[in-house]
């Protein structure tokens, strides 16, 4: 008999599904037991309301991306932060085209607002965290200046970042981009090198950090 954790996977996966074919969650347990082999009263035991689902579906997209995440860092050179920074971006960007449906699912919730504790807030968080820590790594190695101000270019990077996200979601009507044949991921990966690249130029140490 499947375990009580297996069912729990096929639901997911079951909203996930249904989610890329309706374009949003079901509203009842009845649209999920169509797609999984679970009746309405196991699945309404796993989760009592949509926003449990909604939960439940963001904490399977976010542990999938930190995953990719996790893969960037440890294929980057661990002694360059910015090497680093470069590989996570790559990941991340590899990971929206691969999983478009739920890259978008997660963008519509970050861009609502994000229920303190929640796998959102805590993933967001997690990613503020990164940047600043890794940011801060490259000062302390004199990568960038002493008076660079961490802080601000942490929310720089985050500003960043949801423009891009932004980008996938909202290319297709954006005049901006009229004319423009390079694919979204690569017009993202190409703002994402030029802008650290300015980062580091323009906060590089003075000839009297070096000596």
């Amino acid at each position: 008999m499947e375990g009580r954790g297996n069912i729990y996977q096929s639901v997911i996966f079951a909203a996930q599904k249904h989610l890329e074919e309706t374009g949003r969650l079901p509203s009842d347990p009845g649209e999920l037991a169509r797609y999984v082999e679970a009746n309405e009263d196991e699945i309404s035991s796993m989760f009592s309301s949509t926003e449990e689902l909604h939960e439940g579906l963001v904490y399977h997209a976010v542990t999938l991306l930190n995953d990719a995440l996790r893969q960037g860092v440890i294929a980057a050179n661990t002694s360059d932060p910015i090497e680093q920074m470069h590989s996570i971006a790559h990941s991340y960007l590899d990971w929206a085209e691969s999983n478009p449906t739920l890259f978008r699912f997660l963008v519509d919730g970050l861009n609502g607002p994000i229920r303190p504790g929640g796998t959102l807030h805590r993933y967001a968080s997690s990613m503020r965290d990164l940047y600043h820590r890794k940011l801060t790594e490259a000062q302390r190695l004199g990568i960038l200046s002493e008076d660079t101000d961490i802080d601000i270019s942490t929310m720089m990077l985050h500003c960043l970042v949801k423009g891009g996200n932004m980008m996938f979601l909202t290319r297709s009507t954006d005049p901006w981009f009229d004319g423009d044949t390079r694919s979204t991921r690569e017009l993202a990966e190409r703002i994402f090198a030029k802008f650290m690249d300015n980062l580091v130029r323009a906060n590089a140490p003075t000839a009297k950090e070096k000596a």
